[in-house]
């Protein structure tokens, strides 16, 4: 062709209308997770050849609301990257996995691999394990006080307030420490550990005293497993 032809080619669109899926473009860890679950399924000669066709359970538009709601929350210069992951309970389906950091773009698979102490919301294993064992929330009292574990532990309340003698129920309304230490040790750290992964915790967990309060570190994608559970009545 021409020099002319050529630039006038080169300079002329291809009218190209890429259908980009909204709340997913970018999103390499995504991708990533998915062909994992690929390759564990069907391997990785199967999955590199190519030629599947993968429908996902994700919504996009839930995607990206999750997305809006990280920056949302944590929306300042130097907070730290946020996750959700969002579960439908009766099937197990994930709807949304996003991660996200004000002015910045995350590759790392912060909701599968992305490993926290995760605090307070572990002492709901604790509590259902104390329920599996019979022991009534709303009449059972324990001592809202702070004391030392046999290991030289201090436990004590974030607000250094304590309310004495108190019913789980309340206990769990105010993330009292003290008492979930205490029922902890009273339940085991190995019956609260085993509920927590027969309920989809596939972190290791240590049965340490202090597992009650969270000291483990999990990933997002098992928390919301785990909770998706006790939503669904346990099943």
């Amino acid at each position: 062709i021409t020099r002319g032809r050529y630039r006038r080619a080169i300079h002329t669109g291809l009218d190209l209308n890429p259908q980009q899926t909204p709340g997913l473009a970018g999103e390499s860890y995504l991708t990533d997770y998915i062909t994992n679950q690929l390759v564990n399924e069907y391997g990785a000669e199967r999955v590199r050849r190519g030629g599947l066709r993968i429908f996902t359970t994700l919504d996009a538009k839930m995607q990206t609301q999750a997305t809006q709601a990280i920056i949302g929350t944590l929306g300042h210069k130097g907070d730290p990257a946020g996750s959700i992951v969002s579960i439908d309970p009766k099937t197990g389906e994930i709807r949304a996995m996003a991660i996200a950091q004000k002015g910045k773009h995350i590759a790392y698979d912060l909701p599968v691999n992305g490993h926290r102490q995760a605090g307070s919301t572990f002492k709901m294993f604790a509590l259902t394990a104390a329920v599996e064992r019979k022991i009534n929330p709303y009449s059972t009292k324990y001592l809202s006080a702070p004391f030392l574990e046999s290991d030289g532990t201090r436990i004590q309340t974030y607000e250094h307030t304590y309310s004495g003698r108190i019913p789980l129920t309340q206990a769990t309304l105010l993330s009292d420490n003290t008492v979930y230490a205490r029922l902890t040790l009273d339940v085991g750290p190995k019956p609260v550990a085993d509920l927590a992964h027969s309920m989809g915790i596939q972190s290791t967990l240590k049965p340490v005293p202090t597992i009650g309060l969270g000291v483990n570190a999990v990933s997002p994608l098992d928390l919301a497993t785990a909770y998706a559970t006790l939503a669904d009545g346990g099943v």
